[in-house]
């Protein structure tokens, strides 16, 4: 009998013994446990020192909402020498990198998928005023936005808030120097630098040799969020955000989370003692979920 035929034989023996085992052809090849294939997520981390402590909490509610998600998953970090937020809405656009965390704005929701659920409950937009020190009792009696027209504020030169502040008929200066800002208020060109609860006792520290001090009077709140941002096309991904936000904010880790960084902050603003005075937002688009309450920071 030739070699060929032997083999053949044995191949045909094989095979019967395999299939009479009773083990299915197609559990040769499935994978173990029958899991999916991880998704694979690329975000960016800037080398910024100022941005790290918030990129760092945006990472945090990233991994919170793909382990909620209940979906495998891959976080692959693409690190960025540095950042503008106009450049990032390209690179997510390009698929240089998959998600990120950015200020919205009709263009961006235009560009790209946003995941609307805010990121900070709305908190970016809950503003204090910081000040000369021999003005911390300026805004007492404040109760509308009037005095605050017959002054002068700072913002930064392509900050969303600062077209918030111009739509509301107030006087802004606009500078592209973070640190120069302060310098400003401090040496008497602007009369007060609005910032919002989550940045502005960090920021008050960090400029301490000025012997600038917060309002402890008012709180200026206009409707903002920052967003997750995907592809347009990114369906998936989307869908995978959009139920871990979910499911984070329905059993409450995503409020502890947001809180375990920032609740000292919001704690010492003492916001509900407060006069709030409320602005208007005119880059809030008509899909802004402002009906679901619990997505909304409320004192």
């Amino acid at each position: 009998m030739s070699d060929w035929v032997i083999s053949l034989r044995l191949v045909c023996l094989s095979l019967w013994l395999f299939l009479w085992s009773g083990v299915p052809v197609a559990s040769a090849t499935a994978p173990e446990g029958g899991q999916e294939e991880p998704l694979l997520v690329r975000y960016p981390v800037l080398g910024e020192e100022y941005g790290q402590s918030r990129d760092d909490h945006f990472s945090r509610v990233l991994k919170l909402a793909l382990d909620k998600s209940g979906r495998p998953y891959r976080l692959d970090p693409v690190t960025l020498s540095n950042f503008r937020e106009s450049r990032s809405v390209m690179s997510v656009a390009k698929g240089i990198y998959d998600v990120h965390w950015m200020h919205t704005n009709p263009t961006r929701e235009s560009v790209l998928r946003p995941i609307r659920i805010p990121l900070f409950q709305g908190l970016i937009g809950w503003r204090l005023l910081l000040l000369r020190e021999e003005d911390k009792d300026r805004f007492e009696d404040m109760t509308t936005l009037e005095p605050l027209k017959a002054l002068r504020a700072v913002q930064g030169h392509d900050w969303p808030d600062t077209a918030v502040l111009e739509a509301n008929g107030l006087d802004v200066a606009r500078t592209p120097h973070w640190e120069g800002m302060f310098r400003m208020l401090y040496a008497g060109r602007v009369d007060y630098f609005p910032r919002s609860v989550i940045e502005i006792w960090r920021e008050q520290d960090i400029f301490e040799e000025l012997d600038l001090v917060v309002d402890d009077h008012v709180a200026l709140v206009y409707p903002s969020a920052y967003y997750f941002f995907v592809r347009k096309g990114d369906h998936e991904l989307a869908t995978v955000l959009e139920n871990g936000l979910n499911r984070a904010i329905e059993d409450g880790s995503f409020e502890k989370l947001l809180m375990s960084r920032f609740g000292s902050a919001v704690k010492r603003a003492q916001l509900e003692k407060r006069r709030v005075i409320r602005l208007d937002n005119p880059n809030m688009t008509p899909q802004t979920p402002l009906d679901r309450e619990e997505l909304w920071y409320q004192p």
